[in-house]
């Protein structure tokens, strides 16, 4: 199917079963399951409904500085990460108009598309801004699809979720991009919302943009490849990396919209990681997650301080690499690394499965993780969908690894030193692994320029050692 403006859809689940599920999901283009919500508590609510249920909450107004005669004196405001947020139970926007019945414009810049959004949404972090004891009144009502029921994924989609609230039609996020390692998942409870998507276009380190909110429109990179409408109880399923923009329609009733944002932990979306990997490096969301997430798929979470294995472009080391992890994982010694026993090397002490975990709470259920964490890992590496990892298969993931991991480090290098020229010589000396010869940018992003007209050698970083990606802190 294609939208009114010619752009395809993405996959429409209805009522999968996990397997289906897990088939498209490991994938990794953007899907749909069509009735996730259907029969769950939360299901229909409207911004009034939270606010009735939930008055503490405390949430974010997208693009309010943009409202006119909007003064914040007037309001109950508390002050997270540096950003205002207003109480669901007390904020009228204009002193008078519940928030959830008054409609606010969005950002200007996006004036120029009657495809952007208009109007300004809410979003209330549940996950990370409420005591323990809110949060647990209002993740009480969540509940999990039939397809995501073990409690090792349930427990991850309560503890992860945030509500997107939207008074109006046409109101929405513009196109960006989430800092997400993990797939996420865009649940809608009441009225519909119309999507663009975009895959992160192919990348040079000075193709680089701004990723957060409407950057991709500034740089002149929107080309989006998929226009959907995602209806009540529809869930809208993305990989990390994916760019997004949102715009609503109004609820028949006049009601607010709302939808919930979250996170599931398996499986992830490994088959497209390791197609795109070499552009999502150089994200500027979500690079970082290369090395510290996605690297475990690539070198089967293999020990680093007893392995060795450390990113290089020498064809010696990676030929060491290859056989330290047919060595640690390959029991039969058949040249090849099944599921089972991944499972093995993943429950020894030797291995870094259980120790290069950013969310902890995963460990709670150690069994169903270490399975759960070894099918995704074989099917990282698995081109045939036979779900065994053969030698030629972990042989080609190892060194696409080591490329684009050596290209990360010195690259910086580079950039640390505003060495401009290098910068370019390097990406043109990779032009024999590309399709076609790359075509430098003739506008970079602002924070190039100026770092670009620094004298080359000016060092930026006393070191970037420990710096592996654009998205990187430092």
């Amino acid at each position: 199917e294609r939208d009114e403006n010619g752009l395809p859809s993405p996959v429409v689940l209805t009522k999968p079963t996990r397997e289906d599920f897990v088939f498209h999901a490991r994938r990794g283009y953007p899907i749909i399951v069509s009735d996730w919500s259907e029969g769950m508590q939360y299901d229909g609510w409207t911004g009034k409904d939270f606010t009735e249920a939930f008055p503490f909450g405390y949430m974010k107004a997208e693009y309010i500085s943009d409202m006119p005669g909007f003064s914040k004196k007037m309001h109950d405001i508390k002050i997270i990460d540096g950003e205002q947020r207003f109480k669901l139970g007390t904020f009228k926007p204009d002193g008078k108009t519940w928030w959830h019945n008054f409609s606010r414009p969005a950002s200007k810049r996006y004036k120029d598309d009657p495809l952007k959004p208009k109007r300004g949404p809410y979003v209330w972090h549940v996950k990370d801004e409420l005591t323990p004891k809110e949060k647990l009144k209002v993740q009480a009502r969540f509940e999990a699809p039939s397809f995501l029921q073990d409690p090792l994924n349930a427990e991850k989609m309560n503890r992860s979720f945030e509500l997107w609230f939207s008074p109006g039609s046409h109101c929405g996020a513009g196109a960006h991009a989430d800092g997400y390692c993990d797939s996420v998942v865009s649940l809608q409870l009441r009225g519909d919302k119309r999507w663009r998507k975009m895959m992160l276009p192919e990348m040079s380190f000075l193709h680089s943009f701004d990723e957060f909110d409407g950057g991709v429109y500034d740089a002149g990179r929107w080309k989006p490849d998929l226009g959907f409408l995602n209806k009540r109880q529809g869930a809208v399923i993305w990989p990390p990396g994916y760019l997004h923009e949102t715009s609503t329609t109004q609820p028949e009733d006049g009601e607010c919209g709302s939808a919930i944002t979250l996170q599931y932990a398996f499986p992830q979306p490994v088959q497209f990681l390791r197609a795109f990997l070499p552009r999502l490096a150089l994200s500027s969301e979500v690079g970082q997650c290369v090395a510290m997430a996605w690297s475990g798929y690539a070198i089967l979470l293999a020990i680093f301080e007893v392995a060795g294995i450390k990113p290089s472009r020498k064809m010696e080391k990676m030929s060491k690499q290859l056989e330290t992890i047919l060595g640690h994982l390959d029991a039969n010694k058949d040249e090849q690394i099944t599921v089972e026993e991944t499972k093995e090397w993943f429950a020894k002490k030797e291995s870094t499965a259980l120790r290069r975990i950013y969310d902890p709470e995963l460990l709670k259920h150690r069994d169903l993780f270490i399975r759960y964490k070894a099918e995704d890992t074989v099917a990282y590496h698995d081109m045939n969908d036979d779900m065994i990892v053969s030698r030629q298969e972990l042989w080609d993931s190892l060194v696409q690894w080591n490329v684009v991991r050596v290209r990360m480090s010195e690259g910086l290098k580079r950039i640390n030193v505003a060495d401009r020229a290098g910068l370019e010589e390097l990406e043109r000396s990779l032009d024999y692994l590309r399709r076609q010869p790359l075509e430098l940018p003739t506008k970079l992003r602002p924070e190039f320029q100026q770092l670009f007209s620094l004298k080359k050698g000016t060092k930026i970083l006393p070191s970037v050692k420990d710096v592996h990606s654009l998205s990187d802190s430092e």
